[in-house]
This record gives structure tokens, sequence and C-alpha cells, in this order.
């Protein structure tokens, strides 16, 4: 997560990483490792597959092949294999490269928990190739032609990565109102506004307005994150019909920079802030100021958590939809005609 949140009288500001001025850099996110397998490498996996079974049919090589004894599916399958071991041990190679590097670096540590949660995103990274693969072999056996295949995988590829995991987002805020950030923000600030009048006019007890205003912020922050956390569910239900969007959504919670875990979060923000408030009301009325307040530590979920917050149901989306696309892609195998 690259956001930070401050802490005021007013409430909890939340501040984004530094980004660019430049609009246009928000459509094109930073080359990240999700973000190369999830667009570079699903394109190479489909370049791995698209011309598996009908450039062998042009070439003539696929019914020099299968007038031999073998059957259809071994074919199919030792063509999948082979094309996915080429895929994937290059893509671990370098990976695991990578993460030796990291080790040797003393301002890195990796703690078990950490390697582990590594190994279940390369597991992910693996079965969304794999699905690509398929994908690829399935139109090929589809089609004809090899031109043919390439253009209809060039715009399901398009579609899979940039569109539909886009779609459920503009969807599900035609369903659910979420106030903007500036709007919540001018809220709290007329509550502040209002308490701070109120308590000169009247010479009340400070300490009284300021647990009017942390209350009343933490309802609207309670309200927000109600809306919030409805447009994400609603969201990724959409989202899930793209393969790329359940491998985002399962690998950043995995990693813990998911959206679940920014609720969980400001969430913890928010006591946190509730907890320092009461502590310098009683400082005060104690006529203390040493100003020493408990450091905030955050926890991330347990890898356990984050399964049952929703990543268990990406990662078996991702294999029923391995499974499916194999499965037609046999089925398109054994009726093509060779000749």
């Amino acid at each position: 997560m690259t956001r930070s949140f401050e802490i005021n009288v007013i409430g909890v500001n939340v501040r984004a990483g530094q980004s660019s001025g430049n609009i246009v850099y928000a459509f094109f996110p930073a080359p990240d490792f999700l973000y190369v397998v999830r667009v570079v490498l699903s394109l190479v996996a489909l370049l791995f597959g698209f011309d598996q079974i009908s450039r062998e049919r042009e070439q003539g090589t696929l019914k020099l092949l299968l007038s031999g004894p073998v059957s259809r599916a071994r074919v199919l399958a030792g063509k999948w294999i082979g094309n996915f071991l080429s895929l994937a041990v290059p893509f671990l190679l370098v990976t695991l490269l990578g993460t030796a590097v990291l080790l040797f670096d003393p301002d890195v540590r990796f703690t078990a928990g950490q390697l582990g949660r590594l190994g279940l995103i390369l597991g992910l990274a693996l079965l969304y190739l794999a699905f690509f693969l398929s994908l690829g072999m399935l139109v090929s056996a589809l089609t004809r032609r090899a031109a043919t295949s390439v253009i209809v995988l060039l715009f399901a590829w398009a579609l899979l990565v940039f569109v539909l995991p886009n779609l459920g987002t503009l969807v599900a805020r035609q369903f659910v109102s979420v106030p903007s950030v500036k709007a919540l923000s001018e809220k709290r600030e007329q509550t502040w506004t209002r308490e701070v009048l109120l308590g000169i006019s009247r010479g009340e007890n400070w300490a009284d307005h300021m647990r009017t205003i942390s209350r009343e912020n933490d309802r609207m922050e309670e309200d927000y994150r109600l809306k919030f956390e409805r447009l994400v569910r609603l969201s990724r239900n959409i989202n899930r019909l793209s393969p790329a969007a359940s491998l985002l959504d399962a690998a950043t919670e995995i990693a813990g920079t998911g959206i679940g875990e920014e609720i969980r979060l400001k969430g913890e923000v928010v006591r946190y802030k509730n907890a320092i408030i009461d502590d310098i009301i009683a400082d005060r009325a104690a006529d203390r100021r040493d100003g020493q307040y408990q450091a905030f530590v955050y926890r991330y979920r347990p890898v356990s958590e984050v399964f049952a917050a929703g990543a268990l149901f990406d990662l078996a989306w991702l294999a029923v939809f391995n499974v499916l696309v194999f499965a037609f892609a046999y089925a398109g195998f054994v009726r093509y005609d060779v000749r």
C-alpha cells in the first residue's frame, strides 16, 4: 500500500503516495511484477498456443502426426505440457533468481511467512498463464488458419485483460453511491467549525466538544466505509468475469497490499485515533504535557484470514477457468478436421 494516514482533530486524512500530475499515467500503471504477469506474460502465453493446431494443419504436419497410433488426447496433452514448461520454467527461474538477490541484500529481511506468500502468488501466476495457454490452444482448435486464430486471441486478450477488469467498477458505481473524499472532508470541517464556535460562544468544556467531533467523524467514516465496501464487493463480483481481475485481487490480498487490507488498516487507524484523543483529553485534565503516546503498530492478516475473505475463491475460480477452457480445447480438437 502506498498510502499514509494523518491523524488530527478533524479526523483521519488519507494521503496517496507520490504520483505524476499527468492524468494519462493513471491508465498505465507502473510495470511491477503483477503487471508483467497480467499483461506481458499472458500475451506471451497466447502466442505460445495460438498456432499449435491450426498452423500444423496448414503445414500438413498435424495430419501426418495423427496418422500414427497416438491418440488426439495425448497429442493435445503433450503440446500443452511442453508449451507450459517452456513458459513456466524460465518464469520461475527469473523470479527465484530475483528473490535470491534480494535475500543477500542486508536491508531486506524476508520472514518464512512472506516467502510462503510469495510461493502462493507464484502459484496463482502459473494458474493464470496456464489459462491463457489453454485459451490459445482452444481458439487454435476452432480455427482453420493461424492468422485467424491470432486475430481472435488478440481481441480476447484485450477484452479479458483491459476491458472487463475495469467494467465492474463502472457498473458498480451505477448501483452504489459513495460520497467523494472531498465531500467527506468538507463535512468534517463543518463539524469542527461548529463545535469550536459553540465552545467559544458558550464557554463550555472543550473536552466535550472534542469528543463530539471525534464521535461524529467516526459516524461519517463508518457510513463511508460501509458504502465503499458494498461498492468493492459488487465491483469484484462483476470483475471476476475476467481471470486478470481474479489474479489481481487474490495476489494483492495475499501480499497485504489489496483493498481489503487497506480497509482493515483504516479501521485500525480510526481506533488508534480515538485512543490518542482520549489520552490527550485525560492528560490535559490532569495537567500532564509530556506528549508521550503509544506508537501505532499494525499487524497484517494471516493467510488463513485472507483466504476466508475471498482469495481462496479467486484461486478456485482461476482453477475452474483452466479446467473449462482446456476441456473445450480437447472437445474442439477431437472434432477437428485435419484435412
